[in-house]
């Protein structure tokens, strides 16, 4: 290796110039002027940051791939991005906590609102008829003493204080239609059909079938009511007690082309119900017990469902099966896009750092959804690689920015038709 020369001499480079594109596209949402206008913070007028600010220049920070609070310094010290925006002043860490410990419930509801507004225009150019929402909870660590950390259920590391976030996904889009930010003693399901009802309450125009899928924490009775009334259908994984004992009394019968495996299906009426609705359930068989048996005795696993749709059993399974996705969305969520890893000791401070990292996530799955053709499939991760962190230079003259990338970028093809895109979009 040749001998190098270091120089700390260069001014207005950058190594996030595809941040640009996340500019535009949240100035073409007006999301500063939705969050200005609707979260009832009250500053004083001549204070230099606004609730709206730091909101907005978090979301820009964990787009970037902030995952601690003190690592705004980086953006705040990037002199290319803070022209590029017009940031002529940057707060530090100590005020972005400071200001998000003004937040309370209220106004944590007030920033998931803007949030649906920003959904419903989105939506409007690119919208599903038919979506899946996908229920799930997770459990987010944290090593210190945060207020509403509590210690409960946790099979990574059990006894540690943690938070138990609720999620909503839609399938279709991988986007978080919804959420809930919970002390770590919550159970899974709490408060799971007044959540469905906001999620129902969230659902965009031009969505006229829901399908539901969740795992057997939300094996709940009240659930189920609350999605027959609204005539949703729903999948959800069976949990109760004697379960084992009632399917093996069922009739079963073989799959076709699926040695081993057999179906059934039958209605059944739980205790706190008010009519029987309809199980199917598949079961595949693992070991024939010989040794020591008069007769072999046939050992299977189980899975069973709890549905109102036209599935067969198998089909059944098979659909379920898809919802093992939405957790790759929580993790990239919590490990990508910094949800629950920036803390405070404020319980509602750290439930509105969740929501605006959930949004930061939506922002980049809907920019994503407009400018390509197909699912999104590729992680946070991976887009901050093509689109976020290019190296660029920005250059002053003739009342204009222009920003230099290098001509034999990769991507280039990728960045021209997002930027023709946002060229075009127009949400009035």
């Amino acid at each position: 290796m040749k001998v190098i020369k270091v120089e700390f001499t260069e001014k207005d480079l950058t190594g996030n110039a595809g941040l640009v594109h996340f500019g535009r596209f949240i100035d073409k949402l007006k999301l500063h002027e939705r969050l200005n206008s609707h979260l009832s913070i009250t500053r004083a007028s001549n204070a230099d940051y606004q609730a709206a600010d730091v909101v907005v220049l978090l979301v820009i920070g964990v787009l970037a791939g902030v995952k601690h609070m003190s690592h705004m310094a980086i953006l705040g010290m990037d002199s290319a991005i803070r022209t590029i925006f017009g940031w002529k002043i940057f707060p530090v860490a100590s005020t972005f906590s400071r200001i998000f410990k003004l937040f309370t419930h209220k106004h944590c509801n007030e920033l998931s609102e803007v949030e649906d507004m920003i959904r419903r225009l989105v939506w409007k150019k690119k919208w599903f008829g038919r979506i899946t929402i996908d229920l799930d909870s997770s459990v987010r660590g944290v090593f210190g003493t945060q207020e509403g950390a509590e210690k409960g259920y946790n099979p990574n590391k059990k006894g540690q204080r943690s938070y138990h976030p609720l999620f909503a996904f839609i399938a279709e889009t991988c986007e978080c239609l919804h959420n809930w930010f919970r002390p770590g003693n919550t159970y899974s399901a709490n408060g799971v059909a007044e959540f469905m009802k906001e999620c129902h309450a969230r659902l965009p125009k031009g969505v006229w079938k829901v399908f539901v899928r969740g795992d057997s924490a939300f094996f709940i009775g009240a659930l189920l009511d609350f999605l027959e009334s609204k005539g949703a259908e729903y999948l959800i994984k069976v949990k109760m007690k004697g379960l084992e004992t009632l399917l093996s009394g069922k009739k079963w019968r073989k799959v076709r082309n699926k040695p081993g495996f057999e179906v059934t299906e039958f209605f059944y009426q739980c205790s706190d119900w008010l009519h029987p609705r309809r199980f199917v359930a598949v079961r595949v068989l693992v070991e024939v017990k010989t040794d020591g048996f008069l007769f072999p005795e046939y050992v299977y696993e189980y899975f069973c469902y709890v549905t109102n749709a036209n599935l067969t059993p198998w089909k059944a399974h098979k659909n379920y099966g898809k919802r093992a996705t939405s957790e790759n969305w929580i993790e990239w969520c919590k490990n990508q896009m910094a949800a629950g890893s920036i803390l405070t000791q404020d319980f509602w401070a750290n439930a509105a750092i969740f929501q605006t990292c959930i949004l930061a996530y939506n922002l980049m799955i809907w920019m994503m959804q407009l400018t390509q053709d197909h699912k999104i499939d590729e992680e946070p991760n991976t887009i901050r690689f093509w689109l976020i962190h290019i190296p660029a230079r920005v250059l002053t003259g003739s009342r204009r920015l222009l920003l230099k990338l290098s001509e034999s970028w990769y991507f280039r093809g990728k960045w021209l038709k997002i930027e023709q895109f946002l060229d075009r979009l127009s949400f009035t």
